[in-house]
């Protein structure tokens, strides 16, 4: 068995326990749960960069953007602004390495994936109507345009993502894109959890299992690139 599915099975050993945490009502053993997570990736993520890949390379805007996730998870916890700050930075990290590896790896010029920036636009649009007609039913008060602005960020890093998985036919860059979607879609789902449907146990679970799953896949794709 290699140190790396050592390393896989710890970590989703601690995702089980914090399906537990998460939901169990007591913040410290949620936090230090969450921290030991979030720690792990960014710990194999820095192990990985300084053994393959030179500091002034694109690959340092990866490291940026786990650096910024491992911040927003750190404050997450406790600071809801706050964190979502951090993670809007790292979205527009992560963004813009796919970008950078669509054009570097996949050979395309802008104009070819151009498309995503359509596909964000809707999904927006969609979301800012559908919270003006039922502001009731999604109860986001003044934190509606903040998360507007937040949404652009992680539907533009997700939807980039379904490019890499689409264009790219090299396996560590569909896992990359991947990862980034279900980072979305995590994403997705908290907000629903926190403007919708109040106190969901199976929403905030379904969060955690797609958020450190897309994390985990975004660091293995740095591994087998």
């Amino acid at each position: 068995m290699t140190a790396l599915t050592v390393f896989i099975i710890i970590y989703f050993a601690a995702l089980c326990c914090y399906f537990y945490t998460r939901t169990a009502g007591n913040i410290k053993h949620r936090a230090i749960n969450k921290y030991i997570m979030a720690t792990m990736y960014l710990v194999l993520a820095i192990v990985v960069f300084f053994n393959k890949y030179e500091f002034a390379s694109y690959q340092t805007l990866l490291m940026a953007a786990l650096i910024l996730a491992w911040l927003g998870d750190v404050f997450l916890v406790f600071d809801f602004g706050r964190g979502g700050d951090f993670f809007l930075a790292g979205n527009i990290c992560f963004t813009l390495y796919e970008q950078i590896i669509l054009v570097d790896k996949g050979g395309y010029k802008f104009g070819d994936f151009a498309w995503t920036f359509v596909v964000v636009a809707i999904m927006l649009a969609f979301v800012i109507y559908a919270t003006g007609k039922w502001p009731k039913k999604i109860k986001m008060g003044k934190m509606r345009w903040p998360m507007m602005f937040y949404l652009s960020s992680i539907f533009m890093h997700g939807i980039t993502g379904l490019a890499l998985m689409i264009m790219v036919p090299i396996p560590a860059y569909k896992m990359l894109g991947l990862g980034s979607f279900l980072f979305m879609l995590s994403d997705m789902d908290l907000t629903l959890y926190r403007f919708v449907f109040d106190n969901n146990k199976w929403l905030v679970r379904l969060n955690s299992l797609l958020y450190f799953t897309g994390l985990l896949l975004i660091v293995l794709s740095t591994v087998y690139a």
